[in-house]
Protein backbone atom coordinates (compact mmCIF):
# COMPACT_ATOMS: atom_id res chain seq x y z
CA UNK A 1 0.00 0.00 0.00
CA UNK A 2 1.55 3.31 -0.88
CA UNK A 3 -0.07 7.12 -0.51
CA UNK A 4 -3.93 4.96 -0.38
CA UNK A 5 -3.05 3.10 -3.42
CA UNK A 6 -2.66 -0.76 -3.65
CA UNK A 7 -1.66 -2.93 -6.96
CA UNK A 8 -3.30 -6.01 -7.38
CA UNK A 9 -2.30 -8.56 -10.24
CA UNK A 10 -4.98 -9.52 -12.82
CA UNK A 11 -5.98 -13.72 -13.58
CA UNK A 12 -2.80 -12.94 -16.95
CA UNK A 13 -0.52 -11.21 -14.31
CA UNK A 14 -1.33 -7.54 -15.66
CA UNK A 15 -1.31 -4.94 -12.90
CA UNK A 16 -3.61 -2.71 -11.63
CA UNK A 17 -3.35 0.29 -9.45
CA UNK A 18 -6.77 0.86 -6.91
CA UNK A 19 -7.47 3.32 -4.82
CA UNK A 20 -8.29 3.48 -1.26
CA UNK A 21 -11.76 3.73 0.07
CA UNK A 22 -12.02 2.64 3.52
CA UNK A 23 -9.58 0.23 5.85
CA UNK A 24 -11.18 -1.69 8.64
CA UNK A 25 -11.02 -3.87 11.34
CA UNK A 26 -14.03 -5.91 12.60
CA UNK A 27 -13.01 -6.14 15.95
CA UNK A 28 -15.42 -8.74 16.65
CA UNK A 29 -13.71 -11.08 14.48
CA UNK A 30 -10.26 -9.76 14.10
CA UNK A 31 -10.43 -9.34 10.72
CA UNK A 32 -9.49 -6.99 8.04
CA UNK A 33 -11.05 -5.19 5.41
CA UNK A 34 -10.80 -3.25 2.65
CA UNK A 35 -12.39 -1.20 0.27
CA UNK A 36 -11.61 0.11 -3.35
CA UNK A 37 -11.85 1.62 -6.54
CA UNK A 38 -10.68 1.42 -10.05
CA UNK A 39 -12.69 4.78 -10.51
CA UNK A 40 -14.69 3.11 -12.89
CA UNK A 41 -18.20 4.00 -12.65
CA UNK A 42 -21.11 1.63 -13.50
CA UNK A 43 -24.69 2.45 -15.86
CA UNK A 44 -26.06 4.62 -13.24
CA UNK A 45 -22.59 6.96 -13.00
CA UNK A 46 -22.14 5.09 -9.73
CA UNK A 47 -18.58 4.00 -8.18
CA UNK A 48 -17.71 0.48 -8.58
CA UNK A 49 -16.31 -0.43 -5.67
CA UNK A 50 -14.25 -3.88 -4.22
CA UNK A 51 -14.22 -5.43 -1.14
CA UNK A 52 -11.23 -7.67 0.43
CA UNK A 53 -10.26 -9.01 3.44
CA UNK A 54 -6.47 -9.45 3.73
CA UNK A 55 -3.96 -10.24 6.38
CA UNK A 56 -1.43 -7.35 7.56
CA UNK A 57 2.34 -8.38 7.48
CA UNK A 58 5.01 -7.66 10.07
CA UNK A 59 5.44 -4.75 7.62
CA UNK A 60 2.60 -3.01 7.81
CA UNK A 61 1.65 -4.76 4.05
CA UNK A 62 -1.48 -6.02 3.23
CA UNK A 63 -0.97 -9.97 2.17
CA UNK A 64 -3.70 -12.68 1.53
CA UNK A 65 -6.52 -10.82 -0.36
CA UNK A 66 -9.72 -12.16 -0.35
CA UNK A 67 -13.03 -11.32 -1.50
CA UNK A 68 -15.40 -10.86 0.78
CA UNK A 69 -18.30 -13.75 0.54
CA UNK A 70 -20.44 -14.08 3.51
CA UNK A 71 -23.55 -12.11 4.51
CA UNK A 72 -22.51 -11.34 8.06
CA UNK A 73 -18.86 -9.40 6.45
CA UNK A 74 -21.53 -7.80 3.42
CA UNK A 75 -23.57 -6.66 6.78
CA UNK A 76 -20.61 -5.59 8.31
CA UNK A 77 -19.25 -3.51 5.61
CA UNK A 78 -22.77 -2.38 4.47
CA UNK A 79 -23.32 -1.05 8.31
CA UNK A 80 -19.84 0.59 7.95
CA UNK A 81 -20.92 2.20 4.70
CA UNK A 82 -24.32 3.55 6.22
CA UNK A 83 -22.96 5.07 8.73
CA UNK A 84 -20.20 7.29 7.50
CA UNK A 85 -23.07 8.30 4.15
CA UNK A 86 -24.99 9.64 7.11
CA UNK A 87 -22.15 11.82 8.51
Amino acid sequence: MKDNYITLKDTNGKKHEYRILLDVEDTNSKVNYVIYTNEEKNDNNDLVCYASSYVLSNKGNMTQLKPVSTEEEFDFLGRILESLESE
